[in-house]
């Protein structure tokens, strides 16, 4: 099967470039734009197995603050280290609500986010350790929901929310470009022969492009446009031939997946008709290295994985990385939905699957 699919893949690909077209002018490549990334977010893959932990917000939601994971500890101890970026699940509530008709739901995500920006300093800074990555996480989750609100029929009513969310996005944005903050974080290579900070993680080149890049495009900022631009094509040239996108100089299931979801949306929403032909081959041939590790059951194969798996390092919480197996699904989804290949979706809820046969044991 999974040999099948990938000549599925390569013939279609092959198809599409000799008929001249661009994957943008390609009907094929699924509907580009904010509306085809709303229409993923709300199809019914991902409301079946991305958003049934958020099937309802916590009754008494309004009363809560809004912090999430790590933060809510560090309401009841400040001694104890917050993180940004724990508050883009607020993302993931506004998604599930714009899916299910729930504007609670959205409404609980936009207080969740509210939360982090009542955090933020002046210059756009969150004002703890790994402050400029968690940042990404969290920019990142700001863009794709003012993206999907305002693509979906509520966006007048969240309009007042959004407005209030746009300068602040804007200033965080600006300072994780600052020449200060950018030298820190992505030094010239050329001067720095030994791989350090962000640059050891290839999934921290999409990601950041994704936020920075969408940014950009909110506000037709063009250093941030540009700076979206620089990132991509340094994830581009750092991809291995294999199609592995490194991490800690090896090859990384969970967070190739993980990057590849960033590397989608940044290809959908962000990037011209130029940059789009400059990311596909990449994806390609990320996503061809990432399928030949989901088995036919809907296991991943983490042989070798520098961070996740047997080997995995630490997260915040001082736990092991596991595999990552609704990241991998919902990347998975996300490339089904672009190239519009039946067999891809199907892979993507074997993984689903799977991964909720796991934990009921």
């Amino acid at each position: 099967m999974k040999k099948m699919m990938m000549l599925n893949l390569m013939s279609f690909v092959g198809l599409m470039l000799s008929s001249g077209l661009s994957p943008a002018e390609s009907p094929a490549f699924g509907v580009l734009g904010t509306a085809g990334n709303l229409a993923l977010e709300t199809s019914r893959i991902m409301a079946e197995n991305a958003h049934p932990d958020r099937q309802k917000a916590p009754a008494d939601w309004r009363s809560l603050s809004g912090a999430s994971g790590m933060n809510l500890k560090w309401e009841e101890d400040p001694s104890q280290p917050w993180f940004i970026e724990y508050q883009k699940v607020g993302r993931d509530w506004v998604a599930a609500g714009l899916a299910s008709g729930d504007k609670d739901k959205v409404r609980w995500g936009l207080k969740i986010l509210d939360w982090g920006f009542s955090r933020m300093e002046p210059d756009g800074e969150f004002k703890h350790p790994d402050c400029y990555h968690s940042a990404s996480f969290f920019v990142e989750a700001v863009v794709h929901v003012i993206l999907m609100l305002e693509a979906s029929p509520w966006r007048a009513e969240f309009a007042g929310t959004l407005e209030n969310f746009k300068p602040k996005l804007l200033t965080s944005a600006r300072w994780m470009i600052r020449p200060d903050i950018d030298a820190l974080n992505w030094p010239d290579d050329n001067n720095y022969p030994r791989i350090f900070g962000e640059r050891r993680y290839a999934h921290r080149r999409f990601l950041d492009a994704a936020a920075i890049g969408g940014v950009g495009l909110i506000f037709q900022d063009k250093p941030l446009i540009e700076k979206g631009v620089w990132l991509i094509r340094n994830g581009i040239a750092l991809q291995q031939p294999d199609g592995v996108n490194p991490e800690r100089s090896g090859p990384d299931t969970s967070y190739q997946a993980l990057g590849l979801v960033y590397a989608c949306r940044y290809y959908q929403i962000i990037a011209d008709d130029a940059m789009r032909a400059e990311l596909i081959p990449t994806l390609e041939k990320g996503y061809a290295w990432l399928l030949g590790r989901i088995k036919p059951d809907g296991d991943i194969d983490g042989t070798g994985n520098t961070r996740t798996g047997a080997s995995g390092e630490p997260s915040r919480d001082g736990k092991p990385k596991r595999l990552d197996y609704r990241t991998t699904a919902v990347s998975i989804a996300c490339w089904a939905q672009i190239t519009r290949i039946p067999e891809l979706e199907a892979t993507a809820r074997r993984v689903f699957e799977f991964d909720r046969k796991s934990k009921a044991k």
